[in-house]
Order: C-alpha cells, then sequence, then structure tokens
C-alpha cells in the first residue's frame, strides 16, 4: 500500500479532479480519499495574515545608501 499526498485547488464549480500515478498497469485498485479544505498554509500559524494585514504602524520605510561594494581577488 501507497500513501499518496497531493494539494490541489478545486475548480470554481467546487470540482476536484486529481489523476493519480499508481505504477501498475490494468490493476484493481482501492482507493481512499480524505478532503480537508484548507484556509490558509500550514507554515503559517493561525491570525498571522490578519496580523499582517494591519499595516505598518511606524515612520515612513526607507532604504539607506548601500555604499561601495568590496573589490575581492578574482577565483582562477
Amino acid at each position: 500500500m501507497k500513501t499518496l499526498h497531493f494539494r490541489q485547488k478545486s475548480g470554481t464549480d467546487g470540482s476536484l479532479c486529481l489523476e493519480v500515478p499508481v505504477g501498475v498497469a490494468n490493476a484493481d485498485c482501492e482507493v481512499v480519499v480524505v478532503v480537508e479544505p484548507r484556509t490558509a498554509p500550514a507554515d503559517w500559524l493561525p491570525g498571522f495574515w490578519e496580523t499582517l494585514s494591519q499595516g505598518w504602524q511606524g515612520g515612513p520605510l526607507e532604504r539607506p545608501a548601500q555604499g561601495v561594494c568590496d573589490v575581492r581577488d578574482s577565483l582562477k
């Protein structure tokens, strides 16, 4: 038995189409599908985007001058 994980976006009609490679031709296969809708990427903490969308509360952001880059020996 193989466990395959996919992340796909459903279409505007609410359907999801998957093509699942099983590695064998003309074989009877048992397929189990679990659908778990996702509201945000798994790597983000709850409330992250809401907090971020409140915007910068300080003064204007400015990039200071970057100066001159060091001159280095070339690689041979």
